[in-house]
């Protein structure tokens, strides 16, 4: 069973969403599940003080609050609240990334496009709850404990790695290969994207132009930094991201 919010300050929207939403659920056996409504995101605030909720079909035209300002206040709140943005308007696509969102969802609705993204929201849940680690790393004349989720990518330096973590580098004498077994009960939030690198998708900040057409991942907090995405694996990273 889990919970959802539908933030839309438009009701028609807000009704439309949840028919589907029902219909979805009780198909994937998921009909007991719980849904709220808000229509302004005075309402959502009051809403999140008195519950938590597992996703949230966020619209980020709410009228008094942006949707993107919510969702950033849903994080402080809660990290575990899975942000589904709907919208009318394509230019809000990358702002999603900024605050990790699950899924973004163009209106008109369609029901396939929303049984996907329930679809991804179950998947990455599912795989939050088997998060591989913590793992303990060489630091000096110590060995200090991370977890994955502080992990940004993993590049492939002669005879190991470098783990770049949002403040520090980590030096392992692991390879590629061996980090991939370490992080495959993650392995849709892991994933070898090139060769040389495994970046964490779950950091990827925005996915941008690359030489010969390609892209590449941009990652938070790691500045103008940019992991090439082999081409074998694009595919693969635009479903991901439901590009």
């Amino acid at each position: 069973m889990a919970r959802f919010l539908i933030a839309d300050d438009e009701r028609p929207a807000r009704s439309e969403l949840r028919f589907l939403l029902e219909k979805i659920l009780k198909e994937l056996n998921q009909s007991e599940s719980e849904i709220l409504e808000a229509g302004s995101g005075a309402a959502v605030l009051d809403l999140i003080e008195k519950h938590s909720f597992d996703a949230c079909f966020l619209d980020i035209e709410m009228g008094d609050i942006k949707g993107t300002k919510l969702a950033e206040m849903m994080r402080q709140k809660s990290m575990d609240t899975a942000v589904i943005f709907v919208t009318a308007y394509e230019s809000y696509a990358l702002n999603a990334f900024d605050v990790d969102a699950v899924d973004y969802v163009m209106k008109p609705f369609d029901e396939a496009r929303i049984r996907k993204a329930i679809e991804k929201f179950m998947k990455r849940r599912a795989t939050e709850r088997k998060i591989p680690g913590p793992f303990a790393l060489p630091a000096g004349d110590h060995m200090e404990v991370i977890n994955p989720d502080s992990i940004s990518y993993i590049e492939a330096i002669h005879k190991g790695a470098k783990v770049h973590c949002h403040r520090h580098i980590y030096y392992s004498s692991d390879p590629l290969v061996e980090w991939e077994k370490k992080l495959s009960p993650a392995k849709d939030q892991f994933v070898r994207v090139h060769k040389s690198f495994i970046v964490n998708l779950e950091a990827c900040e925005a996915l941008v132009p690359d030489y010969n057409n390609g892209y590449a991942c941009k990652l938070k907090e790691c500045g103008d930094e940019v992991i090439p995405i082999s081409r074998n694996m694009i595919h693969e990273i635009r479903k991901y991201f439901c590009v």
